[in-house]
């Protein structure tokens, strides 16, 4: 999605997907992937054929029509694949962070913890359902950890699983988004002092040792020689924090958890060599800020953090899972006006409040500040008149644009083949 320039302000511009280095790199090494048999698993088969597709006009499109003045335009289908096609993933944190905001979200003070593990366990968590385990232990040790300190009441927080670094290195983590405080049963929100790192590290340490074992992944010799360790490679940060009133503070702590492996403004792709140039952040271990690969190669470190189907990447807790919710559906639900004091009266989120909420569509505007649906030429409003699949009416419709430009079917290379995986 891109903006230009009409008669009253920005306006929605297709993107060129084609354009894409990430593009390029797919439909240049995917098949060195595939003869090597480095393609695993069929979801990632799956998202590298629609992403292949994504935006491509030749794979079907909306016709969207201003009946004011007679101008239209074609809008072509995205793929909405998982934590691969930038464009796809952008636009869900984005709305996500609209969502979680207006609908989950207490505004109350909010803290992000961050857990990760030692580089020798990570491996081990290639085996997805290891993920959501780790996700429950966290969440055990953050329930625990506020129980002791309000017995009565009931911590809110969401866990968002990542497993990339900023080289697409695996690095499995998990960033929680907490509620600085518990909810009390008589709707009072209680502020408390940040858990303390050091007590949440150890526990941390013990409840993944003890899942690990039990799924025969490591012995009681590793686990002591890793106990004796001056550094454990276990952490936990928990440095950032928003104020009650800082709504925008918690859509960008939610949007940054959520965000994508990849950005495309780090990325660079070299057909002529084949080769890509990645740079982000220095890396820990690496030693270095850049990663230069050849192409399939740096592709099979992207696909490994393609979750699989069905896998939930985020996770609702205590005041925020959809069975509190459910529970208390009907009652004047907790919405603390805060400062930070810590005994915080609540008032009641109204009938009148949720429908003052904003709609999905102008949710869009509000991420975008600019509508797909404003017609460049008059400011009218445009609507959606036809949605064509058909691939002979497709055909006929982009001869008739002379838009019809199908991409060449991609050549079955094996060349540089022995270099995936080095």
């Amino acid at each position: 999605m891109d903006g230009a320039k009409g008669q009253g302000g920005p306006v929605y511009r297709a993107r060129n997907p084609r354009a894409s280095p990430l593009y390029q790199c797919v439909v240049h090494h995917v098949a060195e992937l595939r003869a090597a048999g480095r393609i695993k698993r069929a979801v990632v088969d799956d998202v590298l054929k629609r992403f292949v597709d994504c935006g491509d006009l030749h794979k079907g499109f909306a016709r969207i029509y201003c009946d004011r003045c007679g101008h239209d335009y074609l809008l072509a289908f995205s793929c909405k694949t998982r934590q691969f096609c930038p464009s796809c993933q952008q636009k869900r944190v984005l709305l996500y962070g609209d969502w979680v905001e207006d609908e989950i979200l207490a505004p109350v003070p909010h803290r992000q913890y961050v857990f990760t593990l030692p580089k020798v366990l990570r491996g081990h968590f290639r085996y997805r359902p290891l993920l959501g385990e780790l996700c429950r232990r966290v969440a055990r040790l953050l329930t625990d950890a506020y129980g002791a300190a309000i017995p009565e009441g009931t911590p809110a927080f969401i866990l968002f699983i990542q497993t990339f670094g900023d080289l697409l290195t695996w690095q499995p983590h998990i960033h929680a988004l907490v509620a600085d405080g518990a909810f009390q049963d008589n709707g009072v929100f209680r502020v408390l002092p940040p858990i303390p790192t050091d007590y949440l590290e150890q526990a941390l340490r013990e409840a993944v040792f003890e899942f690990l074992k039990g799924e025969n992944c490591i012995d009681e010799p590793l686990i002591d020689k890793l106990r004796a360790w001056k550094h454990t490679g276990f952490s936990v940060h928990n440095g950032v924090r928003v104020r009650g009133g800082d709504g925008e503070g918690r859509k960008r702590l939610a949007r940054y958890m959520l965000r994508a492996p990849l950005s495309l403004d780090k990325l660079e792709y070299v057909p002529a060599s084949g080769t890509v140039i990645y740079r982000s952040k220095m890396h820990a271990t690496l030693k270095r800020n850049f990663q230069v690969m050849p192409g399939a190669k740096w592709l099979e470190l992207l696909i490994a953090h393609i979750p699989d189907k069905y896998e939930h990447l985020v996770r609702y807790y205590g005041a925020y899972s959809s069975r509190y919710r459910g529970e208390h559906q009907g009652e004047e639900e907790a919405r603390a006006n805060t400062d930070d004091s810590g005994l915080e009266i609540v008032e009641p989120d109204t009938d009148s409040r949720r429908k003052a909420r904003a709609a999905w569509a102008q949710r869009i505007y509000r991420v975008y500040e600019l509508d797909p649906l404003i017609c460049p030429r008059c400011d009218a409003k445009m609507r959606v008149i036809a949605v064509i699949h058909d691939a002979g009416v497709i055909r006929q419709i982009l001869e008739h644009l002379k838009l019809w430009n199908p991409r060449p079917a991609a050549r079955r290379t094996i060349r540089r083949i022995h270099r995936i995986g080095r």
